[in-house]
């Protein structure tokens, strides 16, 4: 009888154990970060979300980056009529602080500088967040498009 019972719990707690470690969920691969530099900006990339309230789309902004020479070209539809973008194209630069990390300055080619420097932190093959260095409040979210759907207008 003794005997019975060993093999009995010693079945119960092999099963017991085996459906512990089966009904674990699988963790969610993390997504490797990209190194911030002007080859992995390269393409097109659309505001999806600033400080967490989501983009409609009339009020589209996209951004086109060209790691040969750092140019951007941006058509900004934030501020403007729905379906009308304002454009303009300018270069960027990529600098790099031990507190901050990497940030990015932009000018366009009348001169004007962007509104505020930006830390770019988790920069995927398909995102990327944009937070302000003089307004750290102010967090921007991107993700990368195949093209700017407004180039050709």
């Amino acid at each position: 009888m003794k005997h019975i019972f060993n093999r009995t719990f010693i079945v119960i707690t092999a099963i017991a154990v085996a459906l512990m470690t089966s009904c674990n969920k699988p963790e969610k691969e993390a997504v490797p970060n990209l190194e911030v530099n002007a080859s992995n900006l390269h393409g097109a990339w659309t505001l999806t979300s600033v400080n967490g309230a989501l983009i409609l789309e009339e009020t589209s902004f996209y951004i086109n980056f060209n790691r040969s020479g750092e140019k951007f070209q941006i058509w900004d539809a934030m501020n403007s009529i729905p379906s009308s973008y304002d454009y303009s194209e300018g270069t960027f630069k990529l600098y790099s602080d031990p507190e901050l990390g990497v940030y990015i300055r932009g000018i366009d080619n009348v001169g004007e500088e962007w509104s505020d420097l930006y830390v770019i932190k988790e920069l995927t093959h398909s995102s990327m967040i944009w937070i302000g260095v003089n307004d750290p409040s102010f967090v921007q979210t991107f993700e990368r498009i195949d093209r700017v759907p407004v180039a050709e207008m």
